[in-house]
């Protein structure tokens, strides 16, 4: 199975909003291959190509990813379908002037010569051969992605990619598509009648008010390019009727939902911890401040003390250095030799 990477659309992947975007060019391609010889350009995974020759006469897909080609051609078994592997700006089929439809969606972006990618499906084209082609809206794309694509060379306006078209076609004529919430009705047990009309609101206050069709605005063009006249193109609608894109729209919301309460929750608690710690931290200044009181007396105590002893010290030196006392060791003397007299004449 090939990895997902970004840069071409997987049929797997967890995206519903892409799904609709691919699927729906190429089930409007395939209204207009009934019966005919096609030319997928870029035809990555194949799914697409096969989506066409459900319809087609014959298809090839036409890409330059040698793992994407023998995916294709593993998983997409059809006998009006094959798969080349090779540039689509440089086409090594021998008949030119061969096919009637030609699609590249999602491609000129990603090459940095697209005079040549269009020249060639001109080339690879019947006289009378139509080139369906989109890209992003840069104007739009650029501001609602969540970044730059790193796989596209370069994005182009409206006035930019009509240009490119009209260098080798005498007739263009452009769709726009991008996804929009609805609401669908439809005729219940009736499948040949599928008239829609469309109606457009906005709420641009605080309701919603009906607005005219150029208020919408297109993610992605798409062209549809020929020598010969063009026919009437009228707009269509993909309906996923699983609502995949909602429910993942839940599971997201739920999620964003989860998230919020264990970071409400982990907030809490470090509250509570710092609200313990503030505790700590006062019970521990309260000590330091007891203790300062306690030190600060015994500092101001031992400093009494040492000034009493100081002048006891004074005192008792004064007395030393008496004649009063001068005379009481003499005395002692005295008396400590007439003791040691008395003890000695003392019969034994």
């Amino acid at each position: 199975m090939l990895e997902w990477t970004g840069e071409r659309y997987l049929p797997w992947i967890k995206d519903a909003a892409i799904a609709y975007e691919h699927l729906h060019r190429y089930v409007l391609a395939a209204r207009l291959a009934e019966g005919k010889r096609v030319l997928d350009l870029a035809s990555g995974e194949g799914y697409g190509a096969n989506i066409l020759a459900a319809a087609a006469l014959s298809v090839v897909g036409l890409e330059i990813d040698d793992a994407a080609v023998q995916h294709a051609r593993k998983k997409y078994k059809r006998e009006n379908l094959e798969f080349v592997m090779a540039s689509v700006t440089n086409i090594p089929l021998r008949e030119e002037h061969s096919f009637d439809l030609a699609v590249c969606f999602e491609a000129i972006e990603h090459v940095e010569d697209r005079e040549k990618l269009v020249s060639e499906a001109k080339r690879m084209l019947k006289p009378d051969g139509l080139l369906v082609v989109s890209t992003p809206n840069k104007d739009v794309y650029r501001h609602e992605s969540a970044g730059e694509n790193p796989f596209h060379v370069r994005e182009l306006d409206f006035e930019e990619f009509r240009s490119l078209l009209r260098q080798f076609f005498k007739n263009t004529g452009f769709l726009g598509q991008r996804i929009y919430a609805n609401s669908t009705v439809w005729q219940i047990g009736n499948a040949h009648d599928a008239r829609i009309d469309e109606f457009v609101i906005a709420r641009d206050t605080a309701e919603f008010e009906f607005a005219t069709n150029d208020r919408r605005v297109p993610l992605y063009f798409i062209g549809l390019a020929s020598d010969a006249a063009l026919g009437k193109f009228p707009g269509s609608v993909l309906i996923d009727c699983s609502n995949e894109l909602l429910r993942q729209i839940q599971e997201a919301l739920a999620w964003r939902e989860r998230q919020s309460a264990d970071r409400a929750e982990t907030i809490a608690s470090l509250e509570k911890a710092v609200a313990w710690r503030q505790t700590q931290l006062e019970d521990s200044l309260e000590a330091i401040a007891s203790l300062r009181r306690v030190a600060e007396e015994l500092e101001t105590g031992n400093a009494d003390l040492t000034a009493r002893l100081r002048d006891a010290t004074h005192q008792l030196g004064l007395i030393h250095a008496s004649r009063g006392w001068q005379l009481i060791l003499r005395l002692r003397r005295i008396r400590n030799k007439l003791k040691a007299l008395v003890t000695f004449r003392v019969p034994g």
